[in-house]
């Protein structure tokens, strides 16, 4: 007796001698076809491929590149913040001159660094009376300098000395004033740029001193 619906018909089988294998065998063949045929098979496919190139570049642009080169470029790179970040900062307020700097650097070939001077050619500052005397002395004789002969512990001294008002500012003859007032025993005041700046201004620009103008401050 025939069954009363139709068989299937597959591609490539017989009907009458059809099997589950054949049958799976074919629905097999269709549905590769179907998906190999398929739109969304082959966009897939494409981005597939756009995405491995993107990843390409990428890599051959941040890694392959990134020879020793760079990553020298980098090391100084943060040895500069560190350097940055450590370095000293900046006193808060008005700068310290160092006065023993300053004597140093102008004073000590004629005065010596004992204060001494030389004898004959240039007076000392140790237990000098115009030394430790009133700071106008001091302050006057380094803004514009000092001529002539001068009595200093006793001894003449007839020579000259070198203004430095347009050499020194304020602070610095300051420091360097207070420095030979306090220094080898010297026992006397300190002085302040704002003592200097009032002589300065109140001098202007002239000669050299001479011990006679500079003896009424005794």
């Amino acid at each position: 007796m025939q069954d009363d619906q139709e068989q299937p018909h597959l591609p490539g089988v017989d009907a009458s001698q059809a099997s589950d294998e054949s049958v799976l065998r074919v629905h097999a063949q269709i549905r590769r076809k179907r998906i190999e045929g398929s739109p969304i098979a082959f966009f897939t496919a494409t981005a597939l491929i756009i995405v491995f190139v993107f990843a390409w570049f990428y890599q051959r642009r941040y890694f392959a590149e990134y020879d020793s080169t760079s990553v020298l470029h980098d090391r100084q790179d943060i040895a500069a913040m560190e350097a940055y970040k450590n370095r000293p900062l900046e006193p808060e307020g008005p700068v310290v001159v160092d006065g023993g700097k300053v004597y140093t650097q102008q004073c000590v070939a004629c005065h010596q660094g004992s204060g001494q001077g030389l004898a004959g050619a240039f007076p000392p500052l140790a237990g000098s009376e115009w030394v430790t005397g009133a700071p106008e002395i001091s302050i006057k004789v380094l803004l514009a300098g000092l001529g002539g002969e001068i009595q200093v512990k006793g001894n003449t001294y007839n020579g000259a000395m070198p203004a430095f008002g347009a050499v020194l500012n304020d602070a610095e003859i300051a420091a360097v004033i207070t420095y030979i007032r306090t220094e080898w025993d010297n026992d006397a005041g300190e002085v302040t740029a704002d003592q200097v700046a009032a002589i300065r201004a109140d001098i202007g620009s002239r000669g050299a001193w001479t011990a006679g103008e500079l003896s009424e401050h005794f």
